[in-house]
């Protein structure tokens, strides 16, 4: 039998829930709120596996306010594997004690348990009368949805915490692949004033403290024009001559070599293809001692190829995490995300070509 409106108006609430922008605590209470109204249940809570990985539930919400569900729900864990095996909410009375102790204050004659899947969670709810068929569908379609987002909101998790480590080893990149270097000669060079040297050695010391807090305050700076500097408009052509122009007034003059229409990027692979360039030439303009450097875009069949290079003095191992260095490890793991790659080529004083290759669609 076709389950009444108010049913099919609890599903689609809770379906248009899971797509829109709140957390999970909101999505849960929100769902749990449709089950005691459509269903009738006095009281429903919802328990997800304990963080220290005992077989264990901790409640995430609640609704209905006819009884209080405890915060931690301990279960035989033999007798869960089989509980979850079924798709039907399980009836439960007095205390349950083949599956977990009971869960309401003051005890409920009737509760239920929906279990959700193996690691997702579980819902328990005291309902006001009987479940009949089609409330027991219902319940059941409105805990898939609920263990969809569920799901959906771990891997949302999951994604911004991926971003976030992602823009913690930029940070990382920034600071000590410059800032902390400039920094730390400044330090050096003030402690060795305050031992007052001989007037030579003192003057000497300035000017290299001075070196480092312009090299420093032009890093910072450097840095800020980056975050927030727009893309050009007009495609990533316009985006690489505003790159080289920015590097050029700073005092590195870079030649750009481009075909004559480039492919147009998605947002997130232009995005990394103008970073990763950026750091490229950041680091011929710090570490290179070079002239200029070249920067070439070329596009090859379904693949988009941009070369930095320069004729500085190169080196024949780069310097890594392990050595404060985090450049070339950043501009690899943003070409990777895009769907690219970076390869590094150089010698001493021979120079260094970085070359990032990214898909750029079809022709």
């Amino acid at each position: 039998m076709k389950p009444p409106r108010s049913d099919l108006g609890a599903l689609g609430r809770t379906a248009r829930a899971l797509v829109s922008a709140v957390t999970l605590p909101e999505l849960a209470r929100g769902a749990l709120e449709e089950m005691c109204g459509t269903l009738g249940f006095e009281v429903a809570a919802l328990y997800l596996p304990a963080a220290d990985g005992r077989p264990a539930l901790e409640r995430l919400a609640a609704a209905g306010a006819a009884r209080e569900p405890c915060d931690r729900l301990v279960f035989d864990a033999e007798a869960w594997q089989l509980a979850v095996q079924g798709d039907a909410p399980l009836l439960m009375r007095d205390r349950g004690g083949w599956l977990m102790e009971h869960p309401f204050t003051p005890p409920a004659d009737n509760w239920l348990v929906l279990p959700l899947g193996d690691h997702l969670g579980v819902v328990i709810a005291e309902p006001a009368g009987a479940v009949g068929p089609e409330s027991g569908t219902v319940l059941r379609l409105l805990g898939d949805l609920l263990g969809a987002g569920i799901a959906t909101a771990r891997l949302r998790q999951e994604l911004e915490r991926t971003a976030v480590e992602r823009e913690r080893l930029r940070l990382a990149a920034e600071v000590h692949d410059g800032l902390a270097q400039d920094l730390a000669v400044a330090i050096r060079e003030v402690a060795l004033l305050d031992s007052r040297p001989a007037p030579a050695v003192a003057e000497a010391s300035r000017e290299r403290l001075r070196a480092a807090v312009g090299a420093a305050h032009g890093i910072v700076r450097s840095r800020l024009t980056g975050m927030v500097a727009p893309p050009a408009l007009g495609g990533l052509r316009p985006a690489l001559e505003e790159l080289c122009e920015r590097f050029g007034h700073r005092g590195l003059q870079v030649r750009l070599e481009c075909d004559a229409e480039l492919p147009e990027l998605p947002p997130p692979v232009a995005a990394a293809a103008l970073r990763v360039v950026s750091e490229a030439l950041a680091n011929v303009e710090r570490h290179a001692d070079a002239d200029g450097a070249a920067l070439a875009a070329r596009r090859d069949g379904d693949r988009l190829r941009l070369v930095v290079e320069d004729g500085g003095r190169g080196f024949a191992t780069a310097a890594g995490p392990e050595q404060g260095h985090f450049g070339l490890l950043l501009m690899r793991e943003r070409a990777r995300a895009a769907g690219g790659s970076v390869t590094v080529d150089s010698a001493p004083e021979t120079g260094t070509r970085v070359t990032l290759d990214l898909p750029a669609g079809r022709s």
